[in-house]
């Protein structure tokens, strides 16, 4: 074989790769859904992530979600990509959960949470997914809400793998817990 058609291949191969890593994360990318508790209703709770390239955020997400759900809530739980997000009212807490790529949250969570508007007694959390130990995307979403005149009450860093997902149920019902105290 030739040389040219060596790196043809492997062009082809990389580029391949990108397509896909591509579509993986725009897959769900808009997803939303109203999960109600079986008995009465508590409050009302929204949670709102960025899938980002792992879905690690997306796991998270639906962990607090489901934690939320079995402590009596009503809970809107929706990707970033989804319409009609920044009306807050009506809403008891926020939950906002963003991959960290290049040691801030992903541009949609930025976008969102710099669109927020305070409009009532709303209390958040956030969380990020990071790789690394100085990579604090939290500390700026946690910032931008509080600048906003809407107060944090819980943000935590999960990950240190930028490939997997290293928070766990257990982790996640803990955020919800500290956030509903």
């Amino acid at each position: 074989m030739s040389i040219w058609v060596i790196i043809g291949i492997i062009l082809g191969i990389v580029i391949l790769i990108c397509v896909v890593v591509w579509l993986m994360s725009y897959s769900g990318s808009s997803t939303s859904e109203i999960l109600k508790p079986d008995g009465n209703i508590t409050g009302k709770a929204l949670v709102v992530y960025d899938p980002g390239l792992s879905g690690g955020t997306r796991t998270a997400a639906t962990y607090m979600a489901e934690n939320l759900k079995a402590k009596g809530y009503e809970v809107k739980l929706t990707s970033v990509k989804s319409d009609n997000l920044s009306d807050l009212s009506g809403y008891d807490f926020l939950i906002v959960g963003s991959p960290t790529y290049g040691a801030k949250p992903t541009e949609p969570i930025t976008s969102y949470l710099n669109s927020l508007e305070n409009s009532g007694n709303i209390m958040a959390g956030v969380y990020a997914l990071s790789a690394g130990n100085t990579q604090d995307a939290e500390i700026v979403m946690a910032e931008i809400l509080e600048n906003k005149s809407i107060p944090v009450k819980v943000l935590i860093k999960y990950g240190n793998s930028p490939f997997a997902f290293s928070a766990d149920q257990k982790q996640c019902s803990d955020f919800v817990s500290q956030l509903l105290d």
